[in-house]
């Protein structure tokens, strides 16, 4: 597990990130609805997501390449169309996929030296796809770390497949579930996790906000600890 800290993050560098603009603190989603009814944090966090960073504000007809490009140049996210021309992934140098599906691809449409997960998953706002994070996020790093290229598909490449890899940047490189998604869509316009994923990932966020306070405190205490001992 990453021990990087959190929330200390600059700007993110990538190349021609164009980031959507987000609105004055005034015209983000306040406490109450129209109704008067009161929201919690993590509504009210998911509805500035789906209103200032998912929703699409110009149509845009340019089909994405299969797969993308999307996080430094090892990790790709695509549909079951970026299966589909071998030569292709050669020249990607794809090493690993990660197929999140919910009936496995065809065995003829992974090269045999290729290393492969299946997980199956259905595009439903009630499935518990937050069970495989931890799984898929240890698999894209591990493509990372033998110097390889993973590529994360679903069906289409918008909604299961952008959840997991929401999730390994979120883990692995110190992103916000905000960030993740600015990052992602930067690369790939059609990305949109649905509801339901994007609240787990969301309460996935608040686990790692947590985890990393408790690690910075701990390693705090020890240093404390060792300075008062000298």
């Amino acid at each position: 597990m990453a021990t990087a800290t959190r929330r200390t993050l600059p700007t993110l560098k990538v190349k021609q990130l164009h980031p959507p603009r987000l609105p004055s603190p005034g015209k983000l989603v306040t406490n109450k609805t129209n109704t008067g009814r009161n929201l919690d944090p993590i509504e009210k966090r998911l509805l500035n997501i789906r209103l200032h960073l998912l929703r699409t504000t110009t149509r845009r007809t340019q089909t994405p390449s299969e797969p993308s490009l999307v996080f430094d140049s090892f990790l790709y996210l695509g549909g079951l169309k970026s299966l589909s021309n071998r030569v292709r992934l050669t020249r990607l140098k794809i090493t690993h996929i990660l197929s999140i599906v919910f009936i496995p691809p065809a065995k003829n449409l992974i090269p045999s030296n290729i290393k492969h997960l299946f997980l199956k998953a259905d595009d439903n706002i009630a499935f518990n796809i937050r069970q495989y994070f931890e799984q898929a996020c240890e698999f894209i790093e591990e493509a990372r770390q033998s110097k390889g290229c993973v590529l994360v598909h679903c069906v289409c490449g918008v909604s299961r497949s952008t959840t997991l890899c929401c999730a390994y940047l979120m883990k692995y490189h110190s992103m916000s579930v905000e960030q993740a998604l600015v990052q992602l869509r930067s690369r790939r316009h059609i990305i949109q996790p649905n509801n339901g994923f994007l609240r787990q990932l969301v309460l996935y966020d608040e686990q790692l906000q947590k985890e990393h306070y408790n690690h910075d405190k701990t390693t705090l205490n020890v240093m404390i600890e060792q300075f008062e001992n000298i």
